[in-house]
């Protein structure tokens, strides 16, 4: 009952290759739930190229010294803090804050990669605290490999810090919002954000998928919720800071206040629909038309080998001419 994919990989599943309507690995399911080439969302420095001018000014530091462009010097910067963080990593985890530019190549490991941004101007406060938001996108990529639908969640929440904001406070409590606070909806300034954020999200991912760099699989539907990092300044303009691709969702019986129980619920109503489903207050967003993928290159041939009977007259012969 095991079976081997063309790469080779094997799996251990009783019932060898069956495919079901929907389940959670790849090769069992007629709906994929990981995109094509999600690491040009995630990783932070391939989505630079995909969202010129929707994120704050970025740096790259490389192997300990900086990439193409360096920042402007400790003179020529405003009063806000700097962050650096690992270019493959989330969460939060792996954010420095300093106070100028000068101080960002002493926090980097020798090797990695890193990306370096100065802190937003005239951030929006929440209660005198930093905040940003968190928004939730779907993708859906069509069994044409061509075809793709995006989707933004209406509600999402806020991640607000425990500290009054200062410039010049340079801890991470203060700084580095990550835990989600609480439901956006009754924010007075998201009726405002969300239409700028959902814009941000379509022309990021339309531009992905026109370019190819989300690939479509040729008989199989795919689909991906992730969320996006937005804050938002006092001129009413929104910042993208990064897109997560496997963002944290909870459980009704873990959080019965604040769940994602409604999200992903409608979500599978429009990827997978059944009776009586909703998609609830997801907003369509466009459709886009991506670059058809390449036909699979059919199993290489296995040499055949050579009979032992012909082998034997080949023998008896003295020759391999026929």
């Amino acid at each position: 009952g095991w079976f081997k994919d063309e790469k080779g990989n094997e799996y251990h599943c009783p019932l060898g290759k069956k495919l079901v309507n929907f389940a959670d690995e790849t090769h069992f399911s007629r709906i994929a739930m990981y995109l094509k080439g999600r690491a040009w969302l995630e990783e932070k420095t391939k989505v630079l190229d995909l969202a010129p001018g929707k994120m704050p000014d970025t740096y790259i530091i490389e192997d300990g010294q900086w990439r193409g462009a360096a920042p402007p010097s400790d003179d020529q910067v405003a009063d806000l803090p700097w962050f650096v963080k690992e270019a493959d990593r989330n969460w939060g985890t792996s954010i420095h804050v300093c106070a100028k530019p000068s101080a960002c190549l002493s926090l980097v490991k020798p090797t990695g990669v890193y990306v370096v941004q100065p802190h937003i101007k005239d951030p929006l406060l929440h209660d005198g605290r930093k905040c940003h938001i968190k928004f939730y996108v779907l993708l859906v990529g069509f069994e044409d490999g061509v075809r793709w639908n995006l989707y933004t969640f209406k509600e999402g929440y806020l991640s607000i810090s425990p500290n009054k904001w200062s410039p010049t406070d340079l801890s991470k409590d203060t700084q580095v919002t990550i835990i989600r606070t609480e439901r956006i909806g009754t924010w007075k300034a998201w009726p405002d954000a969300y239409p700028k954020c959902k814009a941000v999200a379509v022309e990021v991912i339309e531009r992905a998928v026109e370019q190819g760099k989300l690939e479509g699989r040729l008989g199989k539907t795919q689909f991906e919720i992730f969320s996006a990092d937005f804050i938002v300044d006092n001129s009413g303009g929104v910042w993208l800071f990064e897109f997560n691709m496997s963002p944290v969702l909870k459980d009704p019986k873990d959080e019965p206040k604040v769940n994602d129980a409604d999200m992903v619920r409608g979500a599978l109503s429009i990827v997978a629909p059944w009776s009586g489903g909703s998609p609830g207050l997801w907003d369509f967003a466009g459709e886009f038309r991506g670059q058809p993928p390449p036909p699979k290159a059919p199993p290489a041939e296995k040499e055949k080998p050579v009979d032992s009977a012909d082998s034997a007259d080949v023998a008896a012969s003295g020759s391999s001419q026929p």
